[in-house]
């Protein structure tokens, strides 16, 4: 019983001072509970090497502004002061939380000294005990899934284990644990109290992006979207558009930038652009508003010169669009919107990309709930090029914009559910059907009377391919009718009039166009790939990999094939199958024209899947011996 309640013995504390004093508001505190302390120059420059054998923990103040706080921030990122000891950091910025991962805490100034007795009695019983294994056992795996679902929505699989295991590593190592039980136990315990999940999951969340992603949508918005809206609200004049899931700002900059470049007329409206996302160190460097040139890589250079000033390698936004961008922590899962946002019944626009995808169906079908709440009737919702509400919400309209698509929430109207009338606006009515249906209206073959001189069927073939490559559908759709009015069992405008039926989820109309391209050549490629895509959206996973390996036998060299069969062998678990796939696909790649589009890639340049293919290698688990 004696034994049980033993006081844990003192801890050997180092105090890096600050010019404000840290050492003097510590010393005696810690002192009189029992530790040893040394208070150390508040110059790094004379802080000896911090090894285990002569200190327990480190208690590293930093201030700012100031070349010294800076230079400890440089020297704890760089990891050389927390490889062997816990790190609590004591600062003068809140906002420095978040961005120091490895810290065992984060304390502010003034130090809240009962806090931080209580992290020094967990260290002195928790004490430093090994490595963090290198794998994550599946009983351990089922409680951080369900701890994350039930706290963030946040749904984990074999597609991204990695980056699960990867953020558990990291705070285990700065925590000082080696079991992941412990490290569960320590995340229950201090999720809220201690900031720890939300500390997670800024490890967990983190994605790369930049200025104007999927310029498709960016055109939808300027061409269609805005000035209906301008139409429909110029009575009230405002404007409310919702950048969820911001990451590090790129995103919601671009909205403000798109309204200040197109829409002069704004500027004596109430506008108000909302970015929200769970990570706090994301949500830090966009409030800072400063970027290095891959974030601006598809920016027009015009809009980089107007709204971007040169900072040495990196660009800082103009302040006027700073200033219309109001950024705010938020997890769309487990936050009640009209609490947490303020006045969150009204958005005209939400963007919610490549959000979905980290997130189980239930909670996605929650999400899309929440989102139809505070969307106005007649608002646009984006989602990712890789999302979809089918089964998900009938709440919405699709509808088609040129090279794009987004949903509508329909207007008060008698029109059948899954309609949408459009108020009079300077832009012909949009097409909108509902989201389970989404029919490019292919083209009827004209009457031969009615027909003008045809020109070269293969020409028409392959400006139709080009326009399925630029993701303009209706156009495409018009090139392969027309070949196959000349030609019906011509197999490549077979093939593309199937990935059309496929894109719309027309899953059976596409198969049965493959069949037909089969029966007219059974040695195009292609339908075997479009066969195999079908069966894996199904999740036949062994089907698929057999239509793939059909097309690359008569295609070594189609990327595509090679990069899905990547993915469903990380999926069933195959590391060195996918690697080998994914390496397949990077290296023919490698061998396209720069900035050239892949085929059926959904419209991605050789650049931006050279980058898809690398971060999925990098999910990977190391292969034996690396």
């Amino acid at each position: 019983m004696g034994r049980a309640s033993a006081k844990p013995p003192g801890l050997r504390v180092w105090i890096v001072d600050t010019p404000g004093g840290l050492c003097r508001d510590l010393e005696a505190a810690l002192k009189g509970v029992g530790h040893q302390v040394r208070c150390v120059g508040d110059k790094v420059a004379s802080l000896p090497p911090v090894r285990e054998t002569e200190c327990d923990v480190l208690l590293l103040g930093i201030e700012l502004p100031g070349d010294e706080g800076l230079e400890r921030l440089r020297r704890f990122e760089s990891g050389r002061l927390a490889r062997q000891v816990p790190v609590i950091v004591v600062a003068n910025r809140p906002e420095l939380e978040y961005e120091l991962p490895d810290a065992f805490d984060f304390l502010r100034v003034p130090p809240d000294v009962p806090r931080l007795l209580a992290d020094l009695r967990l260290i002195a019983e928790s004490r430093r005990n090994g490595a963090v294994p290198a794998e994550l056992a599946p009983r351990d795996l089922s409680l951080f899934q369900n701890f994350l679902v039930q706290h963030s929505g946040l749904h984990f699989d074999q597609r991204n284990l990695r980056i699960l295991q990867r953020g558990l590593a990291r705070r285990m190592r700065a925590l000082g644990l080696s079991d992941y039980r412990n490290y569960h136990a320590y995340l229950e315990a201090h999720g809220e109290s201690r900031r720890e999940l939300k500390k997670l999951l800024g490890l967990l969340t983190v994605g790369e992006t930049y200025f104007f992603r999927y310029l498709a949508h960016f055109e939808a918005l300027r061409q269609q979207v805005l000035p209906d809206l301008l139409q429909r609200n110029r009575a009230r004049r405002s404007l409310r558009l919702w950048s969820a899931g911001c990451s590090t700002g790129e995103e919601a900059y671009s909205l403000a930038i798109l309204l200040r470049t197109h829409f002069p007329g704004l500027r004596d409206w109430e506008v108000r652009i909302l970015a929200t996302d769970i990570n706090h160190q994301a949500l830090n460097k966009a409030r800072a508003g400063i970027y290095g040139a891959r974030s601006l890589r598809v920016t027009d250079p015009d809009l980089v010169r107007t709204w971007f000033h040169p900072r040495g390698k990196e660009f800082e936004l103009d302040a006027e669009i700073r200033d219309l961008v109001e950024f705010r922590y938020l997890n769309l899962q487990t936050s009640d919107y009209a609490e947490g946002l303020e006045g969150a019944s009204g958005f005209d626009v939400i963007f919610c990309r490549n959000v979905l995808i980290y997130f189980r169906p239930s909670t996605s079908q929650k999400v899309v709930a929440d989102l139809a709440r505070v969307l106005r009737p007649g608002g646009s919702l984006f989602l990712g090029h890789a999302e979809s509400l089918v089964n998900l919400s009938d709440a919405f309209a699709r509808v088609i914009c040129q090279r794009s698509f987004y949903y509508q929430m329909p207007l008060p109207s008698s029109a059948p559910h899954g309609e949408v009338t459009r108020e009079a606006a300077p832009l012909p009515p949009v097409r909108a059907l509902p989201a389970a249906a989404w029919p490019v209206a292919l083209p009827a073959p004209r009457p031969p009377a009615l027909r003008a001189p045809a020109p070269d069927p293969e020409e028409v073939y392959r400006q139709g391919l080009s326009a399925f490559e630029s993701e303009d559908f209706t156009a495409a759709a018009a090139c392969f009718a027309e070949v196959l009015l000349h030609n019906e069992n011509h197999a490549g405008a077979l093939v593309g009039r199937a990935f059309i039926h496929a894109n719309q989820g027309a899953h059976e109309q596409a198969r049965a166009c493959c069949a037909k391209a089969l029966r007219a050549d059974d040695l195009c490629a292609e339908a075997y790939f479009l066969q195999g895509l079908l069966l894996e959206v199904e999740e036949h996973w062994s089907e698929a990999r057999e239509e793939y390996r059909k097309a690359l036998l008569i295609d070594l060299d189609f990327v595509m094939p090679h990069f899905h069969l990547g993915g469903i062998h990380a999926r069933l678990g195959l590391y060195d199958d996918a690697r080998r796939e994914l390496r397949n696909s990077l290296r023919l790649l490698e061998r396209r024209p720069a900035e050239s589009l892949v085929p059926y890639s959904g419209g991605l340049t050789r650049e931006v899947f050279l980058e898809v293919c690398r971060e999925r290698l990098n999910q990977l688990p190391p292969a034996r011996g690396e």
